[in-house]
């Protein structure tokens, strides 16, 4: 059950998803983040290494003051949660991009890898969303030198006779028509956010705030970009406070928040899973 830490407030009308499934992604786990951290709502809230937007919407769900988040993430993710902070995101344009991905799911694969292929340009926010969407494994993609990094692409897999799946599976997470959702969703009840996509050592933190901190794991799967934790902790105001996740327990004041999934992958029997922890390291 979802601790409301809000309950003093009317909460809002409405529940946001993050837009795409994607590998470090908080979605699952988010709830245990916010309980732990429990932010009073009249604190600044940095959402740093923000990525797919998990914990920042976690706390809009729950009431939280939209005016006192700031979410701050280097990659492709900070252009998107840029755009829809300062209004640039187009619902319209990215209905046309999402209207072009053929319905045929055996088709779909062919149609992003295209996609990423060209050359980045002007439409980089929404050929994004689509490009992470149908990434294997929800890996991270990312940009350089104009070019789209770490592409590869799911099929539309189908189960066999000796599968332990029984259901496909899609070749985005989500497909089409959900994503389009999700994102028109966020643009319409996202308002008062600040959102930057820069370097996190270049974001000056203001007094007695909380900053939520999601860099990049030790010995994983890259994603374009690092943060060095210790350096970035050493420039925060004294009277803060920083709370960081990891894959392992990095002070005396932390907790491990994940367990097995009881279902996941291709086969259906997924027995393996990564460790979450969030530590309080100031």
């Amino acid at each position: 059950m979802v601790i409301d830490l809000f309950s003093e407030d009317v909460l809002p009308n409405f529940l946001l998803d993050v837009p795409v499934s994607y590998q470090g992604g908080k979605q699952r786990i988010a709830s245990d983040i916010i309980n732990f951290i429990k932010p009073a709502k009249d604190k600044i809230f940095y959402d740093i290494c923000c990525g797919s937007g998990a914990v920042s919407l976690e706390l809009i769900n729950r009431g939280f003051p939209q005016k006192n988040i700031v979410m701050v993430d280097q990659g492709p993710w900070g252009l998107f949660w840029q755009s829809v902070s300062d209004g640039s995101f187009d619902l319209n344009r990215f209905k046309i991009i999402c209207d072009n991905i053929p319905t045929d799911k055996n088709k779909i694969k062919s149609h992003v890898e295209e996609l990423g292929r060209q050359t980045v340009n002007d439409d980089v926010v929404y050929i994004y969303l689509i490009l992470q969407a149908a990434s294997f494994g929800s890996k991270a993609i990312w940009i350089e030198g104009n070019k789209w990094q770490n592409c590869s692409f799911r099929d539309y897999w189908q189960p066999t006779d000796y599968s332990i799946r029984r259901s496909p599976v899609n070749p985005m997470m989500p497909m089409k028509e959900t994503l389009y959702k999700r994102i028109a969703a966020i643009i319409e009840h996202i308002k008062g956010i600040e959102a930057v996509c820069d370097n996190a050592m270049n974001i000056v933190i203001k007094d007695n705030s909380i900053v939520y901190c999601d860099p990049p794991y030790r010995n994983t799967t890259l994603y374009g970009h690092t943060l060095n934790i210790q350096d970035f902790i050493t420039k925060l105001p004294t009277n803060s406070k920083c709370y960081v996740s990891e894959g392992l327990s990095l002070s005396d004041n932390s907790m491990q928040i994940s367990g097995k999934r009881s279902k996941g992958g291709i086969s259906g029997n997924r027995n393996k899973f990564n460790q979450e922890w969030i530590s309080v390291l100031k």
